[in-house]
């Protein structure tokens, strides 16, 4: 074969047999050479697909041996806390618990009783262990021990007078109402009715009477009165007004032989106290609710505004608030 290029006029030889041959062996040897990797790669895939499924299951194995252990471990724990329990419900005597129950709660109780300062939580319960050591105090007479104990068992601001004759002592208390309840100040009140008033005062005094009582019962007391005051707008007969005085409303009075009564009265409730109560003035039938000019809010001054935000008063002020006041014929 001569080569196409006239300025090479060189000769070629071709054997297309061989070439042919060449071209069978190099496709043959690939083909054989990708069955080799093909089957490498299945073989492989086999084995660790083996490999893998006894590792699984040796972990399988071992995680349910460990369950069962720590179950039965479990169930060996919880039969013998049962067995455990049941012997010590076999060991309970009823007739002893019941025994042992009632002196601890019979202990606490007299522990409460002598005003023990461990259960001292409240003001009040604190107040009454100042009050018990007050009406121990040996350096001190009669007379300022139960005017001690009666200030601090009465509210703030009361008038208490201790009379001292051959009978006994004479405790005399007035008390303010506005000391011991909200909305009761000067001639206002709370209340739309003398009757809601007057039940108010009467449980305010039974609840003084038994503060003082609690802690003045074993001095020899012969008789406590105890009086309720309250501001109320004074008119003469024909209705014209005097003044605001601070006048007693109820005051009431127990006698020795009343007190005696109320000493067996553990719980001094207020039911029994007033049980025994003797009236000595009872202002409620002169007493009169009447709405007043209702109270009226001072103008509001104007603020000069701040330059960044100017201030904006309101339009219209707050309606009046109308309260009754009581009123004294």
């Amino acid at each position: 074969m001569t080569c196409p290029n006239l300025k090479c006029k060189k000769e070629f030889s071709f054997d297309y047999k061989k070439y042919l041959a060449r071209k069978k062996l190099i496709l043959l040897s690939t083909t054989i050479a990708c069955f080799i990797v093909l089957a490498a790669v299945i073989i492989s895939s086999v084995f660790l697909l083996d490999r893998r499924n006894i590792f699984i299951a040796e972990v399988k194995n071992e995680y349910e041996s460990q369950f069962k252990k720590i179950q039965d471990e479990f169930t060996q724990e919880n039969i013998s806390i049962k067995e455990s329990y049941d012997n010590e419900i076999k060991k309970i005597d009823v007739v002893v618990l019941k025994t042992q129950a009632a002196e601890h709660y019979k202990k606490i109780w007299e522990e409460r009783k002598s005003y023990s300062s461990k259960y001292a939580i409240t003001p009040r319960e604190k107040a009454q262990l100042e009050m018990l050591a007050l009406s121990k105090d040996k350096t001190k007479s009669i007379e300022d021990i139960i005017r001690g104990i009666t200030i601090k068992a009465a509210p703030d601001n009361s008038t208490v007078n201790v009379l001292s004759s051959a009978s006994g002592y004479s405790l005399d208390i007035d008390f303010d109402m506005s000391e011991l309840s909200s909305g009761e100040e000067g001639t206002r009140t709370k209340h739309d009715s003398i009757d809601s008033l007057k039940k108010e005062i009467i449980r305010l005094v039974s609840k003084v009477t038994n503060d003082v009582f609690e802690f003045c019962q074993n001095m020899g007391l012969k008789s406590i009165a105890i009086g309720c005051r309250h501001y109320v707008r004074q008119y003469d007969d024909r209705n014209n007004y005097i003044e605001n005085i601070n006048e007693i409303l109820y005051k009431i009075s127990l006698n020795k032989k009343d007190l005696g009564e109320l000493k067996d009265n553990p719980f001094l409730e207020i039911y029994l106290t007033t049980k025994y109560f003797k009236v000595e003035v009872d202002e409620f039938p002169n007493l009169s609710l009447e709405i007043t000019e209702p109270y009226t809010y001072e103008p509001i001054k104007p603020i000069e505004p701040i330059p960044y935000k100017p201030i904006k008063l309101p339009d219209k002020l707050p309606e009046p608030i109308k309260l009754p006041e009581l009123k004294l014929r």
